[in-house]
């Protein structure tokens, strides 16, 4: 329990950040409705995690995954790995809030 709160925690440190690429959209799940979708941006040290988790969510209508904060232009997946960058991974997720 304690770990998913801390992690709840720095989930919900990330949710409104700016700056944001994309790296590639994946279409999850069909959405419950088709009411307007609302958005969060989500990071947890890797977007590839996020990415698998919320895409089986009942709901969700898109996820894509990127970076952000950050110094460098558009940069690659190994160079944000290395660390140098500033960015974090991140995946934003639309999803109905219904």
């Amino acid at each position: 329990m304690k770990r998913i709160l801390i992690l709840l925690a720095a989930i919900a440190a990330v949710f409104l950040m700016s700056n944001y690429s994309h790296s590639e959209t994946k279409t999850p799940t069909p959405p419950v409705n088709s009411g307007p979708t609302e958005t969060a941006v989500l990071g947890g040290g890797c977007f590839w995690c996020i990415e698998a988790v919320f895409q089986r969510l009942p709901g969700v209508t898109k996820v894509v995954s990127g970076y952000t904060g950050g110094h460098v232009k558009n940069p690659t997946y190994r160079e944000v790995c290395s660390g140098d960058t500033g960015h974090a991974e991140v995946a934003r997720i639309e999803f109905d809030p219904t």
